[in-house]
């Protein structure tokens, strides 16, 4: 997924982010720091944000959520992104299991937009509400 990485974004996730009260905010293909391709799409809703991005560095397309207060840069390298599940009740299978489990059902999907719809859908409402808790003193 390369200069069609916003198109793409937008036809799999952009209904269900307008339904979630998210309009798209920027969006940066610049190269990381070591000059690696990525493609970020930044995404705000009334009280907090959402990055969709392409890390060819990171080898996955992923999503973060942050508060209004974060700066529109790479989540993997700030301290205000988090990712989508990071607020979610866990499994109690150990960290390497829950990362093995993971990383199957990612490569389930022939389409990684997909999955990353289907992550936000289930983690969204825990997400949200942990980031407006964990923020609360910015607003």
């Amino acid at each position: 997924m390369t200069s069609d990485f916003l198109a793409n974004v937008e036809t799999t996730l952009g209904p269900l982010l307008k339904k979630l009260g998210f309009v798209l905010d920027e969006v940066d293909v610049s190269p990381d720091g070591g000059g690696i391709e990525r493609h970020i799409a930044y995404y705000r809703s009334a009280d907090c944000k959402l990055q969709i991005y392409d890390s060819s560095r990171e080898g996955e397309i992923n999503c973060m959520i942050a508060p209004l207060s974060a700066p529109n840069q790479f989540g993997l390298t700030t301290k205000k992104w988090h990712y989508i599940s990071r607020f979610s009740k866990r499994s109690d299978l150990p960290p390497q299991e829950r990362l093995r489990v993971a990383i199957a059902e990612a490569k389930a999907y022939e389409n990684q937009l997909d999955w990353v719809r289907d992550r936000i859908a289930k983690h969204y409402e825990s997400a949200h509400a942990g980031i407006l808790e964990k923020y609360e003193n910015e607003r």
